[in-house]
């Protein structure tokens, strides 16, 4: 019996392996699904940061080209006296408000202020233009003597200088007004903190995509280790089990066909099921004639 206990001791434990085993199986398995969601924020951020780039570089875009508009309608009034223009300038300015939209939408998005400035201070000369192109159409209709114009017009009044000057010099001023030098020096403006936006927004991204890359680049290794480690283990317990169960009970079945005693090896489990079975073996052995008896 001494022998038995202290063999019986000895050796590691089959269930206190499995155990370990499948808690480390477990920790690793959660660590993975922890790692698909990490992934999966990542993903939806850098969605996120993706629309919110595609919605302020459109605002960018409807402000500039809403501004270009308004310069053609106003340019091509002043050059043809066409009434259709007025209306087509004054839908955009009153009623489509593409300006206005982009302002709106730039500030919807958590932009940031610098951006929202650029954008702003875009949309003041813009609005600073509007003036002059008023100016320049209330020419062109006093020149032509239009009596059907939009009411916003009506508040406008021209130098007194102005008013006494012959139809024709009023229609080659309001060309000048919306086509000269600072007329288009005030686009430059407005182009030029449309493009510093366009370019402010694109660096954002690009800062935006790189973070999200190395963040994804880091769940990824993250997630490669877990798989490694996981497949460790189960190769480590398929070993251990081969090892300490499958090995020392092929070599028990051996060993009992030749009618020998079993060797404790193996797991404590085994050990003491090899410990009984030496024990009944030699007891059978020490009183054989009452074995032939029986």
């Amino acid at each position: 019996m001494n022998k038995t206990e202290k063999t019986g001791k000895t050796g590691i434990s089959v269930r206190v392996l499995h155990l370990a085993m499948i808690v480390c199986a477990v920790l690793l398995a959660l660590l993975l699904v922890f790692s698909t969601y990490q992934s999966n924020s990542v993903f939806s951020r850098l969605s996120g940061e993706t629309e919110k780039y595609i919605v302020r570089q459109k605002a960018a875009s409807d402000l500039m080209s809403a501004s270009d508009y308004l310069t053609e309608m106003a340019q091509r009034f002043t050059l043809e006296g066409d009434t259709a223009y007025l209306d087509r300038y004054f839908e955009e300015a009153f009623v489509s408000k593409r300006r206005e939209a982009a302002i709106i939408a730039m500030s919807g998005q958590d932009a940031d202020r610098s951006l929202i400035e650029r954008l702003q201070a875009a949309m003041d000369e813009s609005m600073a233009l509007m003036y002059r192109e008023y100016y320049a159409m209330k020419l062109v209709i006093e020149a032509q003597n239009i009596q059907d114009y939009p009411e916003t017009l009506r508040a406008i009044e021209l130098t007194e200088e102005d008013s006494f000057l012959p139809a024709e010099e009023k229609m080659d001023l309001a060309k000048q007004v919306v086509m000269g030098s600072e007329y288009y020096a005030s686009k430059g403006i407005i182009r030029s903190e449309l493009q510093n936006n366009l370019a402010e927004l694109d660096r954002m991204m690009s800062a935006a995509r790189q973070d999200v890359s190395n963040q994804m680049m880091k769940d990824l290794t993250t997630e490669r280790i877990a798989i490694i480690a996981l497949a460790v283990i189960l190769i480590l317990l398929v070993c251990l089990t081969a090892y300490l169960n499958t090995l020392p009970m092929l070599r028990a079945a051996e060993s009992i066909r030749k009618k020998e005693k079993i060797h404790a090896e193996g797991t404590r489990e085994f050990r003491q099921l090899a410990d009984s079975y030496n024990e009944m073996y030699a007891s059978l052995h020490q009183h054989p004639s009452e074995d032939k008896t029986e």
